[in-house]
């Protein structure tokens, strides 16, 4: 994941201007969160924004949004979106963060300053064309990683975190949510209007 912070860098440092406002997407378990956080420790100042904190709370969900738990229509892109255009205006801004002891959105849990040379803003869907955010960012990455390897890897998250007891379970529940959602991304073709494509393990 370094190699690929370090291509993502490269191509930071030969635009003039130099972006400020860099978009990070991938299927799930393509390394978009170790990607973003390689990438900020490189850039003294920077700050990673998480789509995760825009999960809409638990309470908003119904049992089958919970069931479905990070498919599109789990996130509110319209706060993202708004956040973000407040954030293009004004230079600074407060952002939320996921909680993962509670499972819920923690408000203005992420500082902005306006002295940051680069915020990193990572998740699947920053890109699809419903969500239309993709015109507010100064550069935007696609993180190319093969199905199957992400699913894996996906899977062994799930049973680290305690998402799930067993392998088994773990990566039953990677084969069909996550699976579902990477294809979500796959089908939209995020990656043919990102301005890089970067490999992210194969």
């Amino acid at each position: 994941m370094e190699a690929a912070a370090s291509t993502i860098l490269g191509s930071l440092e030969r635009r003039e201007p130099a972006p400020r406002l860099v978009a990070i997407v991938g299927i799930p378990g393509s390394g978009k969160s170790t990607v973003a956080g390689a990438l900020a420790a490189m850039v003294p100042g920077a700050v990673v924004v998480p789509m995760d904190g825009y999960h809409l709370p638990r309470s908003a969900l119904t049992a089958d949004g919970l069931a479905r738990r990070g498919a599109p229509d789990t996130f509110d892109p319209d706060a993202l979106r708004a956040d973000l255009a407040r954030l293009k205006a004004h230079g600074d801004g407060l952002f939320p963060a996921f909680d993962h002891a509670v499972k819920d959105p923690e408000p203005d849990a992420i500082v902005v300053p306006a002295s940051s040379p680069l915020v990193i803003v990572e998740g699947l869907y920053l890109l699809l064309r419903s969500w239309r955010m993709a015109d507010l960012f100064d550069f935007t990455v696609v993180l190319d990683c093969d199905l199957e390897t992400a699913v894996d890897r996906v899977a062994a998250r799930h049973l680290a975190v305690g998402l799930e007891d067993t392998p088994e379970a773990a990566y039953r529940r990677a084969d069909t949510n996550d699976r579902r959602n990477a294809g979500v991304v796959l089908a939209d073709d995020c990656a043919s209007r990102a301005d890089l494509v970067v490999p992210s393990g194969g």
